[in-house]
């Protein structure tokens, strides 16, 4: 797949609810290319929030067990402007050995908790599940829950009870342990991705495409910095485009071609946080970004 600066017109091929651009995964199903965080938020704090994001033209909600949010979540998903089909959900389970998930029995711990979640969710089935994070002893030792817990997803998309499968905060190691038993490649490796950590972080962005597997960034602003919000590098080419630096930041990722989960509670910032669609950056700011090396960041928290 190649991606351009008229990438938005290339994704523009399937389209869910208010005209968010998908892209489509490597099963077939489409995925829009924003989504909205919920992570840190609390059950009633994460509602408020999705409601707003419907008001300005979200229609995919990113959450995960260990952000013990489901229930605020699935009053959210019962409300959606489109009904359950309007909106997409994507959860995770835990790697192996954490948050309820033993490593010695990680494939029936990992399906009793997905089935725990869409009841909490209120669901019959998730549109995108993922691994959250690699098992608790790392990709090497912990080759054979890696396997065992990807046979549990694999068993959880054959029972209807999601869409597509994927991964988080996965290596190239981690993938080739999983490769060795896999009959269903992962369709999503969601990593942290942002302006400064180059186009190829470690190479994983171009080990996915080369697997068929989308790289989905999470914390595309940066941790603990606003240098992607207002710093010297994305303020000025903002105010080229009448945008924000923060608007830039993710702009630079939907031009990549990289999907993104975004966080705000304030319905202006979740405006912005959406309006990437109809502007693009020149070949040169492109350059600039790609160019960029800070703030620093790693694909994976681990």
């Amino acid at each position: 797949m190649k991606w351009t600066s008229t990438v938005c017109a290339a994704l523009a091929v399937g389209v869910v609810g208010a005209a968010v651009p998908t892209i489509t995964l490597n099963n077939g199903v489409e995925m829009p290319m924003v989504s909205i965080g919920t992570w840190q938020y609390n059950s009633s704090v994460a509602y408020d929030a999705i409601k707003e994001a419907y008001a300005v033209g979200f229609n995919h909600i990113d959450t995960a067990h260990d952000y013990e949010n489901e229930d605020g979540v699935g009053r959210a998903i019962a409300e959606a402007p489109g009904g359950r089909d309007g909106v997409f959900l994507t959860t995770k389970v835990p790697g192996c050995g954490f948050q309820g998930i033993s490593i010695l029995d990680c494939y029936s711990d990992s399906v009793k908790l997905h089935q725990d979640n869409l009841k909490l969710l209120n669901i019959e089935a998730s549109d995108l599940l993922l691994i959250h994070f690699p098992p608790i002893d790392g990709c090497k030792v912990g080759c054979k829950a890696i396997q065992e817990q990807w046979s549990a997803m694999e068993y959880l998309l054959s029972q209807n009870l999601t869409k597509a499968i994927g991964v988080s905060n996965y290596c190239p190691s981690c993938f080739e342990c999983l490769f060795e038993n896999a009959t269903v490649t992962p369709a999503v490796n969601q990593i942290g991705f942002h302006v400064g950590m180059g186009v190829d972080p470690i190479g994983i962005v171009s080990y996915c495409k080369e697997k068929g597997i989308v790289t989905q960034a999470y914390s595309p602003l940066g941790d603990g910095s606003t240098k992607l919000i207002d710093g010297p590098v994305v303020t000025p080419i903002g105010d080229a485009h009448n945008k924000t630096g923060a608007q830039v930041s993710l702009k630079w990722l939907i031009q990549s071609g990289v999907p993104l989960s975004t966080k705000a509670r304030d319905s202006k910032y979740l405006a912005e946080d959406i309006d990437l669609f109809d502007w693009n950056l020149t070949d040169t700011e492109m350059t600039t970004l790609n160019d960029a090396t800070s703030p620093p960041g790693i694909p994976s928290f681990l």
